[in-house]
């Protein structure tokens, strides 16, 4: 069992349907620098007979993903964003609606074995940019994109995330990777 975990790769996803169905096949995104994950679990302590008494849990009420990649480019933005590219140029509406997204990724326990996150369903915002003129040695800037991810499944037990741990006997990448990208 680890102790520490450190690392990050594997960045992985795949564009969900209206069934919440992952239509064609999942992609990777090379280059990945940071992943930020936040979960909002709110906590509401209540009073009575003159002290605390019970802490009520209104479960997960909002996850979001932030996300650096040296460079996001065109083949995700147009799965993340719904965009068209034509010979080269990314053209984006005012209109754009971006679509649901699974993904995944890694990192690493002290004992070596991998700690997999993934996220079911959210939407990813654009990324802005930060460029600078080049002065002495390159310098990169990252992409970043926020996404909000919400429940897929029924709404009484739908799941927003899961967490695998190859320190787990029975953990099994493959089952994992079935939960995040459902094919049917």
């Amino acid at each position: 069992m680890s102790k520490v975990k450190f690392g990050l790769r594997g960045f992985e996803y795949g564009v969900l349907d209206n069934k919440n169905l992952v239509t064609g096949e999942t992609k990777k995104i090379p280059g990945i620098k940071s992943a930020k994950l936040d979960i909002t679990n709110e906590l509401n302590t209540i009073t009575a007979d003159d002290g605390p008494y019970v802490v009520l849990s209104s479960g997960i009420t909002g996850t979001t993903l932030e996300v650096s990649w040296l460079d996001l480019g065109s083949d995700a933005r147009k799965d993340f964003y719904g965009i068209t590219v034509e010979n080269g140029v990314e053209k984006y509406s005012k209109k754009m609606t971006p679509n649901d997204i699974a993904c995944l990724f890694r990192t690493t326990g002290d004992d070596g074995k991998g700690i997999w996150v993934g996220l079911l369903k959210g939407k990813f915002s654009l990324p802005g940019m930060d460029l600078e003129t080049k002065d002495g040695s390159p310098d990169p800037k990252n992409d970043t994109v926020s996404g909000s991810f919400v429940a897929r499944g029924d709404e009484e037990e739908g799941l927003v995330l899961i967490v695998g741990r190859e320190d787990s006997p029975q953990f099994q990448e493959s089952k994992f990777r079935e939960m995040v990208f459902p094919k049917s």
